[in-house]
């Protein structure tokens, strides 16, 4: 994977200037991690490990360019969790009951190898954010890529098949009908 960004460039998300409108958070920076931890309105927590890092960053960038192309006023706090796909749910867990957002993008991508560990390391971090969501009782929206190749990851990660645009659409539709009902 560690190609992919220097060859695949042009077909990977980049990602836009922010409006004064959009609000981020970057949980990486001091000053951000303190607003966020007063706020009691973050949104959105969008979490991504830093394995396969290009491939969950075009994510992450076609996710905050459809939000802001889609006028979207909310707080975003994100954070890049150190490790792959397997560390997410307990560490997101820990900072969804931090944060209580009213929901978190969970961002990563499990590669198919030769080995049968693509199978038991996809079907327990899904099974494990799903179990996230019911204890912190908090809507997560799965933002794992399973793929069997490169090619696979690039196409959902970037411009051709841009996973994270349909993530903030559906995130959009989730915080409007937690607004309308109030739930």
């Amino acid at each position: 994977m560690t190609n992919i960004k220097k060859n695949y460039s042009d077909c990977l998300n980049k990602l836009n200037k922010f409006k004064k409108d959009f609000k981020v958070l970057n949980l990486e920076i001091s000053k951000d991690i303190k607003i966020a931890a007063n706020s009691k309105n973050i949104d959105i927590l969008v979490l991504y490990s830093e394995y396969n890092s290009s491939i969950n960053k075009s994510l992450l960038n076609g996710y905050l360019n459809s939000l802001q192309d889609n006028k979207y006023k909310g707080t975003t706090a994100v954070l890049k969790i150190p490790g792959g796909a397997f560390e997410l749910p307990l560490l997101s867990s820990k900072l969804i009951n931090k944060y209580k957002p009213k929901i978190c993008l969970i961002i990563g991508c499990i590669l198919k190898g030769d080995t049968q560990h693509y199978e038991f390391l996809s079907s327990t971090v899904i099974n494990a954010i799903r179990n996230v969501s019911f204890d912190t009782d908090t809507i997560i929206l799965n933002g794992i890529l399973t793929v069997e190749n490169n090619k696979q990851a690039i196409d959902r990660a970037g411009k051709k098949y841009n996973k994270g645009s349909e993530y903030a659409n559906a995130s959009i539709k989730i915080l409007n009908f937690i607004k309308k009902f109030n739930v």
